[in-house]
């Protein structure tokens, strides 16, 4: 029965080589934990994009709805008196900015301090649903966008359409 181990020039052989190789994977493992936190801004940014996108198309088209086609009757802006705890068709949020995210009922998000809340409400031609420019003149299309900045000045926008139909 022959003896098994290392031998004192193979222990020092696997010293050597794994001095070569760690500084290169910790090279790697360093960078990746120091970058993990701008994935976790954007998810997050993500994630109050898209609360704040169905909290919005969870509302009405508009202040009169049901409405025929063709119809409006209020401006792309909230009623005079509404807050958002009220804010009760997809207009009312025309215009949000909040500095600091605010939920739907007004209240501060604490956890989320340092991220920017900003949405536009636009009425868009049925010829090009992109086309911004006439806003204000009443169509059967409302082009949502929802703008989250982070703590770094990244955004996330969410685009989303809604019909009067």
């Amino acid at each position: 029965m022959g003896k098994k181990g290392f031998t004192l020039i193979e222990v020092v052989m696997i010293i050597v080589i794994l001095g070569i190789i760690m500084p290169g994977i910790m090279l790697y493992f360093i960078t990746g934990v120091k970058d993990s936190a701008i994935p976790q801004k954007r998810t997050t940014a993500i994630f109050l994009a898209e609360a704040l996108m169905e909290e919005i198309k969870s509302k009405r088209w508009d202040e009169n709805s049901p409405i025929p086609p063709g119809a409006y009757t209020t401006p792309l802006t909230f009623e005079v008196g509404e807050t958002r705890q009220i804010y009760d068709d997809v207009d009312d949020f025309n215009g949000l900015d909040n500095t600091n995210p605010v939920d739907s009922q007004g209240n501060s998000m604490t956890n989320y301090s340092g991220f920017r809340q900003q949405v536009s409400v636009c009425y868009v031609p049925s010829t090009n649903l992109e086309d911004v420019s006439s806003c204000a003149t009443a169509t059967d299309y409302k082009r949502i966008e929802v703008t989250i900045t982070d703590t770094t000045g990244e955004t996330i926008r969410l685009i989303s359409l809604m019909t009067n139909y």
